[in-house]
This record gives structure tokens, C-alpha cells and sequence, in this order.
């Protein structure tokens, strides 16, 4: 009975999914019936964010919001990516402009120059055209800005990067703290961003739950609670879990920290209702709910590898810890960093290797300094911000931070150009990933129960994948 039960549960969950996929699917305004290529199609356009200066032009993320057409306005609310020329009239635009323009959309196209399926990466952000406007091919339509909760923290976020920029001057050192702070990346030098990439401390950058966790942790020592009120504890968690969700949107609500927030507010909820967390349950809610508010977040590189390093962390930092018993205390605090930094690469290096056939040698190196290092320069970020009226005190922040940041990009900059510092060219595929999760969840259980049926059961699929790869190995030759 157990048994049917299950299966009935699950295909439950399987026809929802797919309901809810067939009703997130996507109809790009090129495919529409409304949109016709041999005519003129007057195109609403809502800029979502300032253009950014490129090489030859500025781009800028926006939405379409109506297709006009024979005196009639079709609602459509579909991004588009805008390369303006470096015209006079860009300058003026910002994150809550709006133009018209009756150019005709282009297909987004993969970079001739790169291995890299920028096409496929538009797409699973609902982004299928884009547009390429010079000066005289667009208006800018006057409108009066109304406010809401975007605009609001779209104007404190231009004010962060206004204190950045005013209080550590440098550009290789300013983008890396605009980066830190509120997921701002356009400004960061791409040699700098590849050498973070090489030595396996590229998520740094990326906004997630670190950042998230420093945040949480901040809010509880300035909310302590004295006393058991009921209502002071609500109080409490309306005010944390309203600023970790706003900063989530502050830093571009990426899958990573939208994943953050949502396993924070459910810990910080049931702690407040006096119940007892499990990382697994609360982990495969927060997924739930995020991909009931879009399922194709569960093809995202950034979703993926987020899940899988904190489901990774949650099975194996501690047997990794445990392993060595340490009795001093320096290298005990070593030696804990270090495991966390190795349980987290179990379950993302097939993903890593399948998306970037590359691995980082020095992955564990670079994060004992990075990690501890970042903290403290976020720690720091948050406090400049917070000191910048008091000039004297914002100043000798920024000063010290821009030292922390430039020994940081050093320290980087020369272990990602050491020899072999990144393994190129590793091919996996996604049968191969499938044997290898695998071949890590019956060594998970083999250690952890000591039976040998798990053991036998890995060295049979180790077996099948090594015949699979050699198979492949001769077919290419």
C-alpha cells in the first residue's frame, strides 16, 4: 500500500511539473501571430537597467512591453538585450526609461570566437532577440516615474556604487568590491574574472549564500532579543527576512541567492516557531517553491551548481572533518576550512566539468585565503556604506579596503598563472554524470554503513563507466 502510495504522490508532483511547465513556456514576439517582418512594428520599450559601455557600443537589458500595430497595442512583456551606437541620447537613458523604435529584432547568436552556448544561456533567461539602435533608430518617450519597491532599491543600489566609487577610486579594486557588494559585474576586467575562474574561486564573486549568511548574522546582533515576547520575535523575522529578500533583489536575484534567501527564511521560521531544521528538507523546499516560480531555473548552470554545493557540504564536510583529528588549534581551524572547501567540490566538479571542461588545481589553496579574505572585505563594504557620512572614518575604510582588495587580485593573479593551475579539455557527458553521482552515492553509503553491497555496487558502475569512456575514446580515434 506504502508503495502505490508513493508512486501515486509522485506522479502527482511529475503532472504538476509539467503543468507548470507547458504554462512558464515561452512565445517569443518573433513567432507571434501580431509581428510581421514585411512591416513595420512599433516597438514599447521599458530599459530595465543603465547601458553598460562595451568595446564598440552600450548594452543594456530591457523589456518590451507592447507591439503597436495598426493603431492597436498588443501587451508583451518579453526581454530583449539593446546595443545602443555611443550616441548622445544613451547617455540620458537609465533603469527606468522607456523608448520606441520600429527596428526590427535579431536572433541572438552563439560568439564565433568562444566554446560557450550563449544562446542557450539567453534563453533559459527568457531572452530570444535583441536589438542594435543607433541614434536617429529610437525616441526616448516621456514618462512619469512612478514608485515602487524596484525603483526604490534600484536607487540605493546607484548609491552604493556611488560610495564605492567615491571611496576606493581604483577600478580594478572599486568593480571587485561593486561585485561583492550588490552582484554589479560589468565593470570587472575579464583577465581579472578569468584568473578567479582558474583558481576555483570564482563564486566568490557571485552573490550567494556567504554573503547572505554575513547579512543574517549582522541583523541577529542588531535585533538581539531580551526578551520572549511572542510579538518582539515576529517582529523580529518580519524585519530579517524582509531585508535578506531585499537585498536577494538589491544583487540581481541571480538562482543562487534567490536560493539563499528562500533556505534562510524557512530556518529563520521555524526557529522562530521552536522547530528543528533538516538541511535536506528545508534545501528541497526552497528548491520547490523556486522552481514552481520558474521551472527553467532547473536547467541553470548557476541553480545547479548551487544546490549541489550546499547538498554537498551537508553530506560530507563533517566525515571530511572528522577524518583528521587535529589537536592544534591553528591547524584545526585550517584543516576545518580546507574540508569544507573539498566537501563542496565533491558534487560540483562533474557539473563544473560538463558546463566548462576545465578543472582548478589549486581550488583548495586559493580558497583558504579567499574565502576568510572576502568576508572580511564584504564585512568592510557594509561598514564604509554605513560610516559614509563620517568622511575622515569613510576614507581610511576605503583606504584599508583597497589594500585588502589588491592583495587579494594578487594573490590570485599569481596562483591562476602558476603551471597547472587549471586541467583544460575534460570531456564528460550527461550519461557519464548520471554514473559518476552514482558511483559518489554508493561510496557515501559504503562509508558510512559499511556494507559491501554498496561497495560492489560502485565498483560495478565504475566499471560500466570506464568501459562507456573507452568505447568513446576509440569511436573518436
Amino acid at each position: 500500500m506504502q508503495t502505490v502510495y508513493g508512486i501515486a504522490v509522485q506522479s502527482l508532483f511529475i503532472s504538476l511539473g509539467s503543468i507548470l511547465m507547458f504554462l512558464h513556456r515561452d512565445k517569443p514576439l518573433t513567432e507571434s501571430a501580431y509581428y510581421n517582418k514585411s512591416s513595420r512594428n512599433y516597438l514599447l520599450i521599458n530599459v530595465m537597467s543603465e547601458p553598460v559601455q562595451k568595446r564598440n557600443s552600450k548594452k543594456c537589458l530591457a523589456r518590451i512591453e507592447c507591439l503597436v500595430k495598426n493603431q492597436t497595442c498588443y501587451y508583451q512583456q518579453e526581454k530583449v538585450l539593446i546595443y545602443f551606437n555611443n550616441d548622445r541620447l544613451s547617455g540620458q537613458l537609465t533603469g527606468s526609461s522607456w523608448i520606441i523604435t520600429d527596428k526590427m529584432l535579431q536572433p541572438i547568436e552563439n560568439f564565433k570566437s568562444f566554446d560557450f552556448d550563449y544562446k542557450k544561456f539567453c534563453r533559459l533567461r527568457h531572452i530570444y532577440s535583441q536589438l542594435y539602435l543607433n541614434e536617429n533608430e529610437y525616441s526616448v518617450v516621456a514618462r512619469t516615474e512612478t514608485k515602487s519597491v524596484l525603483t526604490v532599491l534600484d536607487t540605493l543600489r546607484k548609491k552604493i556604487l556611488a560610495v564605492i566609487n567615491k571611496r576606493v577610486p581604483s577600478k580594478s579594486e572599486n568593480s571587485l568590491l561593486e561585485a561583492l557588494m550588490v552582484g554589479f559585474t560589468d565593470d570587472l576586467d575579464p583577465v581579472l574574472l578569468k584568473s578567479y575562474a582558474d583558481a576555483g574561486v570564482i563564486h566568490i564573486i557571485a552573490i550567494s549564500g556567504l554573503h547572505l549568511a554575513l547579512i543574517c548574522q549582522f541583523l541577529q546582533i542588531v535585533l538581539t532579543q531580551k526578551a520572549q515576547n511572542k510579538w518582539v520575535r515576529w517582529i523580529k523575522l518580519l524585519v530579517m527576512i524582509t531585508c535578506l529578500w531585499g537585498y536577494s533583489l538589491l544583487s540581481g536575484a541571480s538562482p543562487s541567492v534567490i536560493r539563499a534567501a528562500g533556505m534562510f527564511s524557512l530556518t529563520l521560521f521555524a526557529r522562530n516557531i521552536f522547530r528543528e531544521t533538516s538541511l535536506y528538507n528545508i534545501l528541497a523546499a526552497s528548491a520547490f517553491m523556486l522552481l514552481c516560480f520558474d521551472p527553467f531555473w532547473v536547467f541553470d548552470t548557476g541553480f545547479q551548481l548551487s544546490y549541489a554545493a550546499v547538498l554537498s557540504l551537508g553530506l560530507f564536510s563533517k566525515p571530511i572533518r572528522d577524518f583528521l583529528r587535529v589537536q592544534n588549534s591553528i591547524l584545526r581551524a585550517l584543516w576545518n576550512a580546507a574540508s569544507v572547501s573539498i566537501a563542496a567540490q565533491i558534487l560540483t566538479t562533474p557539473v563544473s566539468i560538463y558546463y566548462f571542461h576545465r578543472f582548478p588545481s589549486y581550488f583548495l589553496v586559493a580558497n583558504l585565503l579567499a574565502v576568510p579574505l572576502s568576508s572580511l572585505i564584504l564585512a568592510g563594504g557594509i561598514l564604509l556604506c554605513a560610516c559614509n557620512p563620517i568622511h575622515p572614518l569613510a576614507q581610511l575604510i576605503g583606504w584599508v579596503l583597497g589594500i585588502l582588495i589588491r592583495a587579494l587580485n594578487s594573490f590570485i593573479d599569481h596562483l591562476s598563472g602558476m603551471p597547472g593551475a587549471v586541467v583544460t579539455n575534460l570531456q564528460i557527458s550527461l550519461p557519464g554524470i548520471i554514473l559518476i553521482y552514482a558511483i559518489i552515492f554508493c561510496s557515501y553509503h559504503f562509508i558510512r554503513f559499511s556494507n559491501k553491497s554498496w561497495l560492489f555496487a560502485g565498483l560495478g558502475i565504475m566499471a560500466v563507466f570506464l568501459f562507456i569512456h573507452m568505447i568513446n575514446r576509440v569511436t573518436l580515434s
